[in-house]
């Protein structure tokens, strides 16, 4: 597929996709703008912790706001990926519930529990039976009217901002509206060198497809980006169907390197992109710099993404904003569709049975 050809690309992209992901500038205003307004009783400003139920995409908000966040967060915070909250939660604990469909059994489990501990309780959701459970609550139940492939993982502006907004009007993160319209005139601006009218001769997303759609790409990143490298992980698989990986720094220097012999095959398809700020810790951006050089020794081909912004809120949209272009690059080379998940589908269907 030539990545150039438009309008082959629309005709393959029956979802809309690549017009949510253009959104995702309006899609951090309406979720700030809206999120930002909610107004909590003073009650919620005193949790001793906070706990975030989410799934996938659902997800992302939280694992983006513990990578940015943590060091600064004055009480502690966790992510439940599945059915049940933590047994120290209780009335004190405050529980945001987090699903883009408002239909996340996961999620529709753990708020069960919120309520028979009277926690505290609020959450972001765009519909569903989790929007008329938040209606009771303060919350940002947002009508996602620029996510029109009505995707989650491509209304990510949505799932990450809506959260980050409650938490800046609750004070418990430094996050304010001059940053947040900053960050969006420049992913703005970014967009425009990202997206289908761009050439792939000048298009860093289309140019990384193309390397990468007959490989496994496996993302290397550092301290406050991991959240957003999950967030492009998912979509390799679920926009791009196609396996992926993403590792940290310094953590996969304790195991990785030694993993990289063998089996001599997998050299062939492995290609790893590191990710690159100046605003990572100093001795993690000499780590990343080793960890390439002892990649390239093993025989593996390596990528570099540099990420341009100036502060870490933006770094994290502007690499979202990348995934979420070179994961639908992906998609379109590989002849298909990038809007329906249909394994994810078959598994739910068979799963309520």
């Amino acid at each position: 597929m030539n990545l150039d050809d438009i309008n082959a690309i629309k005709n393959l992209d029956r979802g809309n996709a690549a017009v949510s992901i253009d959104m995702l500038p309006k899609q951090i205003n309406q979720a700030w703008v809206e999120g930002y307004s909610t107004n909590f009783p003073d009650s919620y400003k005193k949790a001793k912790n906070i706990v975030i139920a989410g799934m996938g995409g659902s997800a992302y908000g939280a694992r983006i706001l513990k990578s940015l966040y943590e060091h600064e967060l004055k009480i502690p915070i966790n992510l439940v990926n599945g059915y049940h909250l933590p047994a120290y939660v209780d009335k004190e604990s405050l529980v945001f519930l987090s699903s883009y469909s408002g239909t996340t059994e996961e999620t529709i489990s753990c708020a069960s529990e919120a309520f028979a501990r009277n926690t505290l309780v609020s959450g972001v959701t765009s519909g569903g039976k989790l929007a008329e459970i938040l209606q009771k609550y303060p919350s940002f139940i947002f009508n996602p009217k620029f996510n029109p492939s009505s995707q989650p993982r491509i209304g990510v502006g949505y799932m990450v901002v809506g959260l980050l907004a409650l938490l800046s009007k609750l004070e418990f993160i430094n996050l304010t509206t001059p940053q947040v319209m900053s960050t969006i005139t420049f992913i703005s601006e970014k967009g425009v060198l990202l997206n289908l009218s761009s050439k792939t001769s000048d298009n860093e997303a289309k140019k990384l497809a193309q390397n990468m759609h007959d490989g496994i790409p496996v993302f290397t990143i550092a301290d406050f980006l991991e959240g957003a490298a999950h967030a492009i992980r998912n979509p390799i698989n679920e926009t791009g169907k196609q396996f992926g990986l993403y590792f940290t720094v310094p953590e996969l220097n304790h195991h990785l390197m030694e993993g990289l012999a063998f089996p001599q095959i997998a050299k062939k398809y492995l290609k790893f992109i590191f990710v690159e700020s100046n605003l990572y810790e100093m001795q993690n951006q000499k780590r990343m710099k080793l960890t390439r050089d002892v990649v390239e020794k093993n025989g593996i081909e390596t990528q570099i993404i540099e990420l341009k912004s100036r502060d870490k809120f933006t770094q994290s949209m502007e690499l979202i904003q990348f995934g979420g272009w070179f994961t639908f690059y992906l998609a379109i080379l590989n002849n298909i569709d990038p809007s329906p998940v249909p394994w994810v589908d078959y598994f739910k269907e068979k799963l309520l049975k």
